[in-house]
This record gives structure tokens, C-alpha cells and sequence, in this order.
């Protein structure tokens, strides 16, 4: 009779189990049938996805223009009187940017000047009263200033899209926040200059 000799383990039968880092054959083989170019057969195409551009730019409801501004004019009298915004400042973000992209630029930009101009005339109407001392007088210079500056940061902020495309475009026009600026930061010295108790 003829010894038998001992087996050696084969470790080919553990090809089917995996301990989590390696595929088991079958699995690997398939894997590289399926792919798109792979030895599946499939003769290598692969299909290309082509995104269009519309062919007509969608129009825009009939008030949105005006409910657009009517919803930023609150937002920004809200800033102004330091009361909560009833809208997410990035709807209001977005909301500048559809007006701008449809070319109401010009108009969104008299209208927050506007705004801007009548909000720093109202605030200047407290410092003409002759009764004021210079103490007096400059804490509230201070505090105006400070909040005039408070909430220029804020609008802006919202009307960003605005001050980067179209008033970067118009040299003529000054940034909505340029110290030089009728609209921003400027205002305030304009008005308290024709005061007398300035001078």
C-alpha cells in the first residue's frame, strides 16, 4: 500500500471569503464585465450627457419687478429702523441678482439711493436743534455714525450682486458703500455740513 502524504492547506479555497480588503474573484471578474469599456463586450462606447441652454430666456411674471422691490424696500427699511428682516437674506441676495439679471440694474440702484438719501435725512433732522451741547452733540454723532455704518454693511451686503456687476461697470457711479459715495458712507457729512452747529 501506498503511504499517503500529508495535504498541504490549500489556499485557493479561500478565494470566496474575504476578510474585507480584497474581492473575491467572482465578484472582481464581474465587476470588470460591467464596466463601461471593460472586457463585457460592449465595445467600448460610453454615452455623453449634453446639457442645453435654453433656447428662449423664461420671462418674468407680470409684478415681479415690483414685489421684488417692494420685499427688498421693507428689508431695507427694516435694517434702517434696526427691526428683524421678515425674509432670509439670501432670498433677498437671490432676489437681486434675478433683478439684475434682467437688466433692472439702473432702476434697483435710484431706488436703494433713494431710500439711502431720505433714511440719512431723517437721522440728521435730530442734530439741528440749537439746544444741544458739544458733548451732547458729538455722543450722538457717534452713535449715528456708528449705526449709519452698521447698517450700510448690512444692506450692502444684500445688494452685493448690484454693487459688483452694474456700478463696477458705470465708473460714474460710486459704490454703495465708497466713502466718496452719495449713497453710503458720505451722506451723513453732506447733510451735518450745512448744519451751523457744525461749522
Amino acid at each position: 500500500m501506498a503511504e499517503e502524504t500529508p495535504k498541504k492547506g490549500n489556499f485557493s479555497a479561500l478565494v470566496g471569503h474575504t476578510n474585507g480588503l480584497t474581492k473575491p474573484a467572482s465578484l472582481a471578474a464581474a465587476a470588470v464585465a460591467t464596466k463601461p469599456g471593460g472586457g463585457g463586450g460592449s465595445g467600448g462606447s460610453s454615452k455623453k450627457l449634453v446639457i442645453k441652454n435654453f433656447r428662449d430666456r423664461p420671462k418674468l411674471p407680470d409684478n415681479y419687478t415690483q414685489d421684488t422691490w417692494q420685499k427688498l424696500h421693507e428689508a431695507v427699511r427694516a435694517i434702517q429702523s434696526s427691526t428683524s428682516i421678515k425674509y432670509n437674506l439670501e432670498e433677498l441676495y437671490q432676489a437681486v441678482e434675478n433683478l439684475c439679471s434682467y437688466k433692472v440694474s439702473p432702476t434697483l440702484y435710484k431706488q436703494l439711493r433713494q431710500v439711502c438719501e431720505d433714511h440719512v435725512k431723517a437721522q440728521i433732522l435730530q442734530f439741528r436743534e440749537d439746544s444741544l451741547d458739544s458733548v451732547l452733540f458729538l455722543k450722538k454723532i457717534n452713535k449715528c455714525w456708528q449705526d449709519h455704518c452698521r447698517q450700510m454693511i448690512m444692506i450692502r451686503s444684500i445688494f452685493l450682486f448690484l454693487d459688483r456687476t452694474y456700478v463696477l461697470q458705470n465708473s460714474m457711479l460710486p459704490s454703495i458703500w465708497n466713502q466718496r459715495s452719495r449713497t453710503g458712507l458720505d451722506l451723513p457729512q453732506q447733510a451735518l455740513g450745512r448744519n451751523p452747529l457744525c461749522q
